[in-house]
């Protein structure tokens, strides 16, 4: 009878021990970190994001700095599109060689933000 009791209180244990790991194995569906890279525009991402990595950092990209070829403005749209569109700022971004990295004395961005500066480049730098 004493043996019965072993193997019942084992068989027990196994599947609690089973049950509690395939639960805690099981990603949180309501908290996950996404990297929306959809829709984006100066207006709803880029601004924002240049403002605070690109011209607050170092004070580099000021409108102050807008007419040198070697720097030029993020603050306004029209300034930030100028910049992109010499086609440097991915590789800045990405530290590739060659280009200089940005941000300027800085680690370099996390890989959402890379990756959606990216898409909104990609996708003609919507306004």
């Amino acid at each position: 009878m004493h043996l019965l009791n072993i193997r019942k209180f084992g068989f027990l244990l196994v599947l609690v021990l089973s049950s509690a790991l395939i639960i805690s194995s099981c990603k949180d569906d309501e908290d996950p970190e996404t990297c929306d890279t959809t829709d984006l525009t100066y207006g709803n991402f880029a601004q924002d994001f240049l403002i605070t990595n690109c011209s607050t950092l170092g004070t580099c990209h000021l409108e102050a700095n807008k007419d040198d070829l070697t720097v030029g403005s993020y603050e306004t749209y029209l300034d930030a599109k100028v910049i992109v569109d010499r086609g440097r700022i991915k590789g800045a971004i990405n530290h590739l060689d060659g280009i200089s990295n940005m941000p300027k004395g800085e680690p370099q961005l996390e890989e959402c933000d890379i990756n959606r500066l990216s898409a909104w480049v990609d996708a003609g730098a919507p306004e």
